[in-house]
């Protein structure tokens, strides 16, 4: 981002290209490997945190500036959100994982392994945080899955024909 200050500083610059640039160069650099992530609360909050720093700093708002981040996401209008892209990748990850034929990274995933869960409030998983964004069952999540992928599969057929 500070490599980036002389295309951020610069008047000739539209600010649409300049938010298209830091989608482009800056975000992929954050949410690299964020498919394997289990984020919970405090993680969100920081992932808000930075990408509302990132379109501050591209608007040039002082820190002491009382600036709603409402008002900050309205002039730059975004569109997707940084935690957006993660959920987006993450659920693109986990229809891939759902393709797969008895892989042992798919049992890892889905909780295949037998075993006793610890005492005491449990940890969150990386399929709860899936299954909790989307607010569906995992049965839901992988018939959507399925779904998805006999349309695709018809839709190459199609193609060949």
């Amino acid at each position: 981002m500070i490599n980036l200050d002389s295309i951020f500083k610069s008047r000739d610059i539209t600010l649409p290209t300049k938010v298209l640039l830091v989608k482009a160069m800056v975000f992929p650099v954050v949410v690299y490997g964020c498919e394997s992530w289990t984020v919970k609360k405090a993680e969100h909050r920081r992932i808000d945190a930075f990408e509302l720093w990132c379109w501050r700093r591209l608007l040039r708002v002082p820190w002491t500036a009382r600036r709603s981040n409402q008002s900050i996401l309205k002039e730059i209008s975004p569109g997707i959100s940084l935690e957006g892209m993660t959920l987006k990748l993450k659920l693109q990850y986990f229809g891939h994982l759902m393709q797969r034929v008895d892989s042992l990274e798919k049992t890892l995933m889905l909780g295949g392994i037998g075993g006793k869960r610890r005492r005491g409030r449990q940890r969150m998983r990386w399929l709860d945080g899936i299954t909790d964004s989307m607010d569906v069952s995992l049965s839901e999540l992988r018939e959507l899955v399925m779904d998805s992928v006999l349309r695709f599969m018809g839709s190459q057929r199609v193609g060949r024909d």
